[in-house]
Order: C-alpha cells, then structure tokens, then sequence
C-alpha cells in the first residue's frame, strides 16, 4: 500500500516539474529575462514541490530532486519527439538523443532542485528553530558536515587526481553515519548530502563549460555531466553504508536505533 509521504513526493515533483514547463514556456515568449528564467528553471520547481511537501526538510529535498529527475526525462523526450518530427540528418538516432539529453539534464537539474525543495519545505515549516530533536539536529549537523566536504573538494580537483570520487564517499558516509533510523536514513542523508554539495561543486566547472571554447569548454561540460551523476550515487550508497555501520556499532553498545 502506498504511503502518505509518498503520494505527497510524488504530487510536489509533479507539480514542480509543470512549474518548470511553465517556466520554459514564457521564456521561450520572452516575459521572462534571461537570469531570471534560469534561476527558476534550476531552483523553481524545487522549491515548489519542497512547498507542497509535509515532513523534513530532507523529505523535501528529496521531493526535489524527483522532480528534476522527472523534468529532465521529460524535456529529453519533447527533444527526441521534435527531432522525429524534423526528421533532420543532422540529428542521431532517436534513442541517442534521449539518452544524451536525460544525462545532461539530469546532472544539472537533480541536485539543483534538491536544494529548491530542501528551501520550499524548510519556509513550510516556518524555520522554527529549536522545534527539532537531538536525533534531527545530529542528522543535519552530518548532513551539512558531508556538503562541505564534496563541496569544498572542487577547490582541491587538480590536487585529488584519482582520488576525487573519495569526497563524495566520506561525505555520504559522514552524513548516512549521523543518522540513527538504519540503511533507509542513511540512504536519504547520503542523497541529501550529495546532491547538495554537487550543486555547490558544479558551477566552476558550468561557468568554464559557458564561457570557454574548444576543448577545454568540451572536457568542462563532460567532466560536470560525469560528475553530477556519479556524486549523487556514490554519495548514497556511501550513506546507506555509514547507517549500516553507525547501526551495527548502536547494537553493539546497546545503543538502540530509534530516534
């Protein structure tokens, strides 16, 4: 049986993902200026969907980010069933060009709009400060520990070389091992934590991809697109792995694993 919380998510991301359409659609008219268009486009159905959803901030983060998972599946098929349309030698197979659109769009707008929805749910629930437990201010605390960490490694890439995929793996572990709930929390803290501190590692190299040319604007907006992808999942499974791991040590002291 579907749950509440889930038939929530799925009407908030639903709902962001029209916002964002909407959005797109008086672009394209003209009523909106450019910067604006792309600040709601990245963060507006986010913050939506995170509005229209009850619970924590982390629900609405995650809220979020399904909804910018469903619009970039949705704008890559309206990209592919224009090109059928056009019918242009210049276009790939049609099932090369939804692939290649989901992959972009899902690197850019998944971690974006989880901050929107992380925004929208923290103005539902009117910011009261102090109204959280222990449990929950723990949680968030490794949360924001785990952002700074896969955030602050974009000023470190030319010195991490090989080893930049580990900041994505101790943030999520750091994030997933603040929770107390098991693997199901750890995974959501490891997404939360990911996709927020992929959202603030991404904009170097968004801004070289826009503003470079040639090859170095080529390996930028490769090296975003790979990264935006790959962050998130390591980040999660690194979370459900520092749950595990902050479990199996809570029953071993008798420490319990409620809230």
């Amino acid at each position: 049986m579907v749950s509440r919380t889930a038939v929530g998510r799925l009407f908030g991301a639903v709902v962001g993902a029209l916002v964002i359409g909407a959005v797109s659609l008086l672009g394209r008219l003209e009523f909106l200026p450019g910067p604006v268009m792309t600040v709601a486009f990245l963060f507006g159905g986010g913050l939506v969907a995170g509005l229209l959803t009850p619970g924590t901030i982390r629900d609405g983060a995650v809220t979020g980010a399904a909804c910018g998972m469903l619009t970039a599946l949705l704008a890559a098929s309206l990209i592919t069933l224009m090109s059928l349309v056009e019918s242009s030698p210049q276009y790939p197979p049609f099932w090369m060009t939804f692939g290649f659109y989901a992959l972009v769009l899902t690197a850019i707008l998944l971690p974006y709009n989880a901050v929107g929805g992380a925004a929208g749910t923290a103005v539902r629930n009117g910011i009261r400060r102090g109204t959280a437990g222990a449990a929950e201010r723990a949680r968030w605390l490794g949360i924001g520990i785990g952002t700074a960490v896969i955030a602050g490694s974009s000023l470190l890439v030319a010195f991490l070389g090989p080893l930049l995929m580990a900041p994505p793996l101790v943030g999520g572990f750091i994030a997933g091992y603040s929770t107390k709930g098991g693997a199901r929390d750890g995974l959501e803290a490891g997404l939360v934590a990911a996709l927020f501190g992929t959202g603030l590692f991404l904009p170097p190299f968004l801004w070289t991809a826009s503003h470079a040319e040639g090859f170095v604007a080529g390996l930028a907006g490769m090296a975003a697109i790979a990264l935006g992808l790959l962050f998130p999942l390591l980040g999660t499974a690194a979370g459900v792995a520092g749950a595990v791991v902050r479990q199996s040590f809570g029953k071993g002291a008798g420490d319990g694993v409620g809230d």
